[in-house]
């Protein structure tokens, strides 16, 4: 068990306000930790714990996260991009040329498209209840129908009803207090800002390509409970991968960094170190 430390965030000026990030740890290696819809950079709080004791740890909030949400220009869309761009500058403002990306669900997407335009500075990437697969009509369907649940209900409303059912059964019965923790840290993110993340995620391409020609390292940890990311999904791409960059975790569902801390941690140090007994 690790024992408990202070984090204190940082400030970052991306052009139209500040957003907050973690920036824990020393070492040779660094690790950008990318959250996903309705979270904040508090999600990471046990893998910043357990990891920045050998490495450095940059955990941002994305622009709209505690913070004004980018502005976008006359007829442009939301788009996964604006996302990559604003992280890219805050790896550059902090000297940091390469590291590693692990992306949680919508992180993911983020990471996905780091790997694909800045290649030279991903040395590998950890697909987190994440997939490379874009939205299909269903999906782009229900899509809009949460940017239509937030407009009219608010994030409060949407938050309490969606995230819930983000965490695999017996989880979400032994733990209410970690899954309104999660609620509660999203509550700051405005409904103008939830909106484009919805409209980014609902707009962004396929990436499967990177999983197929292999031009970084790519991982994947996927839940057997996960209504978000289907299992079936996800195990159609683990396919594409080496047999040990992956893991499937039993009865989890959407948020493994919560319900399988120590599982989730120790899979990430063996794809850091090539630790083949660290899990």
């Amino acid at each position: 068990m690790q024992n408990s430390i202070n984090l204190t965030p940082h400030l970052y000026n991306y052009g139209i306000d500040e957003l907050a990030y973690y920036d824990q740890g020393k070492g040779e290696q660094t690790i950008l930790l990318i959250h996903g819809f309705g979270e904040d950079h508090a999600i990471w709080k046990n893998q910043i714990e357990f990891l920045s004791t050998h490495y450095r740890v940059i955990a941002p909030n994305l622009p709209g996260v505690h913070c004004k949400p980018l502005a976008l220009h006359h007829s442009q869309a939301p788009n996964i991009r604006m996302y990559v761009e604003v992280l890219h500058e805050l790896m550059h403002h902090l000297h940091i040329e390469q590291y590693y990306i692990v992306g949680h669900s919508m992180g993911g997407y983020i990471g996905l498209s780091f790997a694909d335009y800045y290649v030279n500075h991903v040395q590998g990437l950890l697909l987190f209840h994440s997939t490379t697969y874009e939205d299909n009509e269903a999906k782009k369907t229900s899509r809009m129908k949460v940017a239509e649940f937030i407009q009219e209900w608010g994030v409060s409303k949407y938050l309490e009803t969606a995230t819930p059912n983000l965490f695999g059964d017996a989880f979400k019965k032994a733990n209410p207090a970690a899954i309104q923790n999660v609620i509660d840290s999203g509550l700051g993110i405005s409904p103008e800002a939830m909106i484009q993340f919805v409209f980014a995620m609902r707009n962004r391409k396929a990436m499967t390509h990177l999983l197929q020609q292999h031009t970084i390292p790519v991982w994947m940890i996927a839940g057997e409970a996960d209504l978000a990311v289907t299992i079936q999904d996800s195990l159609e791409q683990i396919k594409l991968l080496p047999s040990s960059n992956s893991l499937v975790l039993k009865e989890v569902g959407h948020m493994g960094m919560l319900e399988a801390t120590d599982l989730v941690n120790q899979f990430i140090k063996k794809m850091l170190v090539g630790d083949k007994d660290a899990l």
